[in-house]
C-alpha cells in the first residue's frame, strides 16, 4: 500500500511568519515542506502517511486553500490545530468544510472547546479537542494524528 497523501494547512504564525501583523500574509503552497505542526505530526505519522505540501497563509487568506490542495492529490487534509486562536479556528473549520464538500476527501482540524470555530464547525467536520494554546501541541498531535489516519484509510 502506498502512503496517505497528507496536505497541511497552517497559518502565519505556526510557519513562524508573524503575529496578528501577519494576517494579511498570502497563501503560499510548499511542496514537500513540512513546517511547523506538521514535523510533530509527520512523526506519529511514521510510514503510513506522508504531508506531501504545507499551505500557509495569514488568517485573512484562508479561502485559497482549496484549488492549492486541488493539484497535490491528497488523501486527507489536516487544518491546525488552532488551540483557542479565534480567527485561526474559523479559517479551520471553513477550509476542511470546504475541502469535504468540494474535494470529497476526509479532514480534521484540533480547536479549544472555545473557540469560536469549534461552536461553529462542531455538526460539520471532526474536531479534535486541544487544551487552551501551543503547550498544548503534543497533546493535540496526540489525539489529532491516529484520528486523522483512520479517516484516511476509512476506518469506524
Amino acid at each position: 500500500m502506498s502512503k496517505i497523501r497528507v496536505v497541511h494547512y497552517i497559518n502565519q504564525f505556526f510557519a513562524n511568519i508573524g503575529g496578528e501583523e501577519k494576517a494579511d500574509y498570502p497563501a503560499e503552497l510548499r511542496v514537500g515542506e513540512v513546517v511547523g505542526p506538521g514535523l510533530a505530526l509527520a512523526q506519529k505519522f511514521g510510514d503510513e502517511a506522508e504531508i506531501v505540501a504545507t499551505i500557509v497563509c495569514g488568517d485573512s487568506y484562508f479561502n485559497e486553500n482549496l484549488e492549492m490542495v486541488k493539484g497535490q492529490n491528497a488523501d486527507l487534509f489536516i487544518a491546525g490545530p488552532a488551540f483557542n486562536a479565534g480567527r485561526y479556528g474559523v479559517a479551520c473549520g471553513t477550509v476542511c468544510d470546504m475541502i469535504k464538500e468540494e474535494l470529497g476527501i476526509p479532514v480534521v482540524t484540533g480547536m479549544y472547546v472555545e473557540n469560536p470555530g469549534a461552536d461553529m464547525f462542531k455538526d460539520k467536520v471532526y474536531i479534535v479537542p486541544t487544551k487552551n494554546s501551543a503547550a498544548g501541541m503534543r497533546d493535540a498531535i496526540g489525539k489529532l494524528a491516529p484520528l486523522a489516519m483512520k479517516l484516511a484509510k476509512g476506518e469506524k
